[in-house]
């Protein structure tokens, strides 16, 4: 019998010296929005056009001020679960308005210096500016920490 030489035969999804990242995505793509699906500069890291919470550039959740944003978004995602989500169990809404209060006051002490001064365009003013506030935030965070029972 005539077997067919089988070291010769691969098949395609085998061969992956053949494609290149010019094949997989084109020059002119440009990274679209999770939220409403609409091209966004591709130095960007949120969408301009909805403002979501959601990163487009994918190194935003890794940068340390960049990220905030993406963090925090979470609280906004679990209000429009608890109250605008028909579909939502009492289980799940009791489980968010939880983690809100237990987790949002903690948020708001370390990201409200840098979404108070995110609008600030003078970045010497805004540098100070969120100094200050993370400073005064520190001493509160100070002074809450012997009243707390843990």
């Amino acid at each position: 019998m005539n077997e067919p030489d089988r070291d010769n035969q691969t098949s395609p999804a085998d061969d992956h010296s053949s494609i290149t990242a010019d094949d997989v995505v084109p020059d002119d793509s440009w990274p679209v929005c999770p939220n409403c699906f609409k091209p966004v500069h591709p130095l960007s890291y949120y969408c301009d056009n909805c403002d979501s919470n959601e990163a487009v550039n994918p190194l935003a959740s890794y940068m340390p001020f960049v990220r905030i944003r993406f963090v925090c978004g979470i609280f906004g995602k679990m209000w429009r679960k608890i109250w605008h989500d028909k579909d939502t169990s009492i289980p799940v809404r009791l489980l968010c308005l939880l983690m809100i209060l237990l987790f949002a006051p903690i948020m708001l002490v370390f990201g409200l210096p840098f979404f108070l001064t995110e609008k600030i365009k003078n970045p010497a003013l805004r540098k100070a500016a969120t100094i200050i506030l993370c400073l005064l935030a520190f001493l509160l965070l100070l002074f809450l920490v012997p009243f707390s029972r843990f």
